[in-house]
């Protein structure tokens, strides 16, 4: 049996978080695209730097509904058809984006684009958590999401490549095209969770009705889990977002070359990207807070040094890199220990509400530090003001490792 059966969960496995990994990847060439396209767009489309704010923050509260809808979807119809309906939407709209032809257009058909999108990352985080029966699951989530500043990557390489005069059009038809063509693969190839299909036979013979969602959340002891949860990742990923969506601005802002800013994001992202797989690996071999402090306070020792630098590339680069290892790390950590406090056949709404609350923060955070440069505020004002976020941030990820480990899996599979 084990002979047979064994190999046969391993393809499966491999399978699943490639395809994960590549749908994460267009997830992430599709959020910083705004960053990199702004400095050519909002010129184009007359935009002032509040209405780019607002613009930029347009996908992600779509993501913050997204993410409710396609965990919830994902429960009721199965992780592979949510996961197909959310890159078929997110490609579609964000080839949309490069047809835009106003403020109105543009803000319209982020907000789509963000719906899509929500509905694939919660998706994404119940599936791969499953892939291997519950072992590195953690680590697993963690490698999947990396796509999206391994997507940043490439975002970043359309932009320079493009120069200074380019089309900011590219990033969006290639943020497009690339999910349509991997949606059919995935249709032929991704495998169905097996936990999840096992949870649903379970429930059809003890003729068991899914829970409701106040309850999948908020019950049997999960509250203050939950509560934390969402606190952390709300800050985390306002400040994620706040250096995905304008850390190009802040740096021409300094007298960096539009060149050497979508180098400084480039490097943040592989920071982000190499950092995020290293913590999760510490985190799974050793899950306790030890590792979200250290991301939190190497993320605000990195802050106070990148907002004491002048013109000096190099460090500057450097610090950027830092910053995204730290920051992205514990977003991503708390993204992978969100499957651990619920059950299969409500992991999906509970990732939905875990991936909605750091859409929350991914949109707030980009729109107020538009509104704050708007009104004047310097970069080094905006570095000095995550210093409050970052603290808070702490605090709830810590808490939520100290009330339960993550090592514990949720008791009941029902």
């Amino acid at each position: 049996m084990s002979v047979t059966v064994a190999p046969e969960r391993t393809r499966d496995a491999f399978l699943t978080l490639s395809l994960c990994f590549l749908t994460s990847m267009f997830e992430g060439l599709d959020l910083q695209s705004m960053g990199v396209a702004a400095p050519a767009l909002g010129p184009e489309f007359h935009l002032t730097r509040e209405q780019l704010g607002v613009a930029a923050a347009a996908s992600p509260l779509g993501l913050f509904f997204g993410a409710f809808i396609g965990g919830r979807v994902a429960d009721l119809w199965g992780r592979k058809g949510a996961l197909l309906l959310s890159t078929v939407v997110f490609g579609v709209f964000q080839l949309g984006t490069s047809w835009a032809w106003g403020y109105g257009s543009l803000v319209a058909i982020r907000f789509a684009c963000g719906l899509g999108l929500g509905g694939a990352m919660p998706t994404l985080i119940a599936l791969t958590s499953e892939a291997s029966g519950g072992r590195n699951d953690i680590l697993n989530v963690v490698i999947t999401v990396t796509g999206m500043p391994t997507g940043g990557i490439v975002a970043s390489m359309i932009g320079f490549l493009a120069g200074p005069h380019g089309d900011w059009r590219l990033v969006f038809y290639a943020g497009g095209a690339a999910p349509l063509v991997l949606a059919p693969i995935m249709l032929v190839a991704l495998p169905e969770s097996r936990s999840f299909r096992e949870a649903q036979a379970a429930a059809v013979r003890a003729s068991a009705h899914t829970e409701p969602i106040v309850r999948a959340l908020l019950g049997g002891g999960r509250a203050p889990a939950t509560l934390l949860l969402w606190l952390g990742l709300l800050f985390t990923a306002a400040m994620t977002f706040v250096m995905l969506n304008w850390l190009p601005v802040l740096m021409s802002a300094r007298g960096f070359s539009k060149t050497e800013a979508l180098l400084i994001q480039t490097l943040f992202n592989v920071g982000a990207a190499a950092g995020s797989f290293l913590l999760g690996w510490w985190m799974q071999r050793r899950p306790t807070p030890t590792v979200l402090f250290a991301c939190f306070a190497g993320l605000a020792v990195s802050l106070l040094i990148i907002e004491r630098l002048g013109r000096d590339l190099v460090p500057v680069a450097a610090s950027a890199a830092a910053i995204g290892s730290f920051v992205v790390g514990a977003n991503f950590i708390l993204y992978a220990l969100a499957p651990t406090y619920y059950a299969v056949r409500t992991r999906g709404t509970g990732s939905g509400a875990a991936v909605a609350a750091a859409r929350l923060g991914s949109a707030i955070g980009p729109y107020l530090a538009g509104l704050l440069l708007g009104s004047g505020a310097s970069e080094a004002h905006l570095l000095q003001g995550l210093l409050p976020i970052t603290a808070v941030g702490a605090a709830a990820a810590g808490g939520l490792l100290l009330l339960r480990p993550p090592s514990a899996q949720h008791a009941h599979e029902s």
